[in-house]
């Protein structure tokens, strides 16, 4: 059996548990993944959480803060309703939330 050429490539791998847990994340902290081989560009998530989201200079997503190190002070972000709209809303599913805690996938929604 040959793979579907169609089919979606896996989503990005979640932040490892043990690093955020030692890095003291708060309960409520998150990690934006952005898989730029499925972005268009659509400017969606920009739009919806710009303190969160912007278009880079290729027109594709990126989060405003680059993930931090393990062990740096407070990885994450804070979890808002605008940056969780902005994930459920990509066309592509290109946007994804993971707790800074432990790693567990919380938007899109399963």
């Amino acid at each position: 059996m040959t793979a579907d050429p169609a089919a979606r490539p896996a989503r990005p791998p979640a932040v490892p548990t043990d690093a955020a847990a030692e890095a003291g994340a708060p309960a409520d902290a998150v990690v934006v993944r952005v898989d730029r081989a499925r972005c268009i560009g659509s400017g969606m998530c920009a739009l919806t959480a710009p303190g969160s989201l912007v278009l880079g200079d290729d027109g594709l997503a990126r989060p405003v803060r680059a993930p931090r190190a393990a062990g740096a002070d407070g990885p994450g972000e804070p979890l808002t309703e605008q940056l969780t709209e902005a994930v459920e809303y990509c066309p592509v599913e290109a946007l994804a939330l993971y707790s800074a805690r432990d790693g567990r996938p919380i938007a899109p929604a399963p």
